[in-house]
């Protein structure tokens, strides 16, 4: 049975750097004053994520916004693979398209996080039934596929359930969590559905719609390569009209068949364009809106004449990823993965990197939640410094039996030198690494940077695991607990660390099967400080959203939790052109 992750791959935007410090083998701080420690940092972290707002986007009632406009998207390459829920498809790149397609629009979410069902999609979701626990989704009978105009049906959702729930290993899913816990789709009628749990599941409400047609789901051929090249059919406000490879674009207009208020803008517009090249083209007007991740990039995108900055919270964060297998076998030794992390100045990456973004520096020291989020905990218990601890670092290694011979440790004639793989291109994922290697070469590593082609640097290095050290980011979820715990499970097509800790799998049981929110946070705070143990991802920062937009655009934007309604995106009234 397969077991992966929900979470998104993220190469470009906001991603921020750094990395930090050792957790002590043992503390000399009583229980009181350990507790006491872990509040007063959580409490700080907190107060930090409060200084920006969960939604900074410009806001306009959606008889206020103009009708028609284009808006000019960049995206980083055309997607390997339309299929959203496929592992190829586990991409920014798919998302950002897909999204306007209707890719997980039957949940809406408010500026504090609050879920519910979008009732263009679905009239009612409720739980009928406790134990055994039963969820009844009725469907809107007015949603149809964009490609036929075939109704969205429970049939679709049962074929998604049979493809996804893991029993046949031959779909290649990016996630079987949710899936795998239910035990069975039940039609009361066409736009009806029964579905009753094997135990009782929290999140339930992510399982009540399908995300794509029963066509995509019949074969493992079909949902493996039957998109490769076409997109898969949607149901939202707008459709695919073109895709030209050759050039770079993807255009979407109104969706003929929407059954909804119509769309404010007329068409959207993605051009693959490198991140390199990304500032310039919004500089220039050929692209509406950027994310923004450095202090280059914010320079130049303040350059537009009248451009909006936008800064929120968000659920992205970056981190340094370790393959144990790497660096032939050295990084299987815990110490020396203890001493990476005592060696890396999170601090310091923070000011190269994040205070040019005008933004403030939060680090994140929990592998579920965000900084500021309910749940929050230090999963190191205040032990992981933000600073460089190069004395610490040497003495991990010293007393675990290196020799420093010149200035490289080693052991057993195997010295510590690795590499850190970076995409080319990509300023953020470039400093970051220049940080890591520069604090660990001052420790008695040697560490190298090898940069790669940016559109081969998930697929042909992280995703086959071939790399020591690897830094990009997260894009975390709503679901918290869902989206992050899979993430780092013995079997997870995502946990590119190669370290299998059992007593994960035994905690995450208890995590998806707990319906009280406390209980549960508890649960998810022993999972995160379970992971913290292995010593193979270290944390970096909460990275802020920070977007520039082209002067009039509204409802979208930088935001943390508030899901956007793509049929209220638009411009002020005559500012469209």
């Amino acid at each position: 049975m397969k077991i992966t992750s929900t979470r998104r791959l993220f190469l470009q935007g906001t991603a921020i750097t750094g990395v930090a410090a050792a957790v002590a083998g043992c503390s000399q701080k009583s229980a009181e004053e350990q507790k006491e420690a872990n509040k007063k940092k959580n409490d700080a972290a907190a107060k930090e994520a409060e200084k920006l707002p969960s939604t900074a986007w410009d806001r306009l009632d959606y008889e206020q916004v103009a009708d028609g406009g284009t808006l000019m998207i960049a995206i980083a390459q055309i997607p390997a693979n339309w299929n959203p829920s496929h592992i190829d498809g586990n991409e920014v790149s798919t998302t950002q398209v897909s999204n306007w397609k209707g890719f997980g629009a039957n949940i809406k979410a408010d500026e504090k996080g609050e879920m519910s069902p979008n009732p263009d999609y679905v009239e009612s979701a409720e739980i009928t039934s406790e134990d055994p626990q039963i969820v009844t989704v009725k469907f809107n009978k007015k949603a149809v596929w964009d490609n036929d105009g075939s109704p969205v049906t429970v049939n679709d959702l049962i074929a998604e359930w049979k493809a996804l729930n893991g029993e046949n290993e031959e779909f290649s899913a990016v996630t079987t969590q949710g899936w795998e816990s239910i035990k069975e789709i039940r039609a009361k009628d066409d736009f009806t559905a029964e579905i009753e749990y094997k135990t009782a599941f929290p999140d339930w409400l992510s399982f009540t719609y399908p995300s794509g047609p029963k066509a995509l789901f019949e074969t493992p051929q079909a949902f493996n390569t039957g998109y490769v090249n076409d997109p898969v059919p949607g149901c939202g406000p707008f459709t695919i009209t073109n895709i030209d490879r050759n050039g770079g674009v993807v255009t979407l207009e109104r969706n003929d068949k929407w059954w909804g208020r119509a769309p404010k803008l007329e068409k959207v517009i993605f051009k693959v364009t490198t991140q390199q090249n990304m500032p310039q083209s919004f500089a220039n007007g050929e692209i509406d809106i950027i994310d923004i991740a450095d202090g280059d990039t914010l320079g130049q995108a303040k350059g537009r004449k009248g451009a909006q900055i936008q800064r929120s919270n968000g659920l992205t964060w970056t981190h340094l990823t370790m393959n144990v297998n790497g660096g032939g076998g050295v990084l299987q030794d815990v110490e020396v993965r203890k001493a990476i992390f005592a060696a890396v100045d999170r601090n310091a990456v923070g000011r190269s990197v994040v205070e040019p973004l005008e933004a403030p520096i939060v680090l994140k020291d929990n592998y579920v939640y965000m900084p500021g989020q309910e749940g929050y905990e230090d999963s190191f218990d205040g032990d992981l410094s933000g600073d460089a601890e190069i004395d610490k670092a040497k003495k991990i290694l010293e007393d675990a039996g290196y020799e420093l011979k010149g200035d490289v440790y080693e052991k057993d004639g195997k010295p510590l030198k690795f590499s850190i793989v970076i995409p080319a291109e990509t300023k953020s994922n470039e400093d970051r690494a220049r940080q890591v290697m520069t604090n660990l070469n001052q420790a008695g590593f040697k560490v190298d940077l090898k940069t790669v082609p940016s559109d081969k640097y998930f697929t042909d290095y992280i995703l086959k695991q071939s790399f020591d050290f690897a830094t990009f980011s997260w894009q975390g979820t709503l679901l918290a607990e869902l989206s992050s715990s899979n993430t780092y499970l013995p079997d997870s097509n995502q946990n590119y660390t190669g370290f299998k800790d059992e007593k994960l799998n035994e905690i995450n049981k208890r995590l998806q099967t707990e319906l009280d929110k406390d209980k549960r946070r508890e649960v998810a705070n022993e999972y995160s400080k379970q992971v913290a143990s292995g010593y193979t991802v270290l944390p970096f920062y909460a990275t802020p959203n920070i977007t520039g937009l082209k002067e009039g655009l509204v409802n979208i934007g930088s935001a943390q939790f508030e899901t956007v309604d793509y049929t209220a995106v638009g411009y002020k009234k005559g500012m469209e052109g």
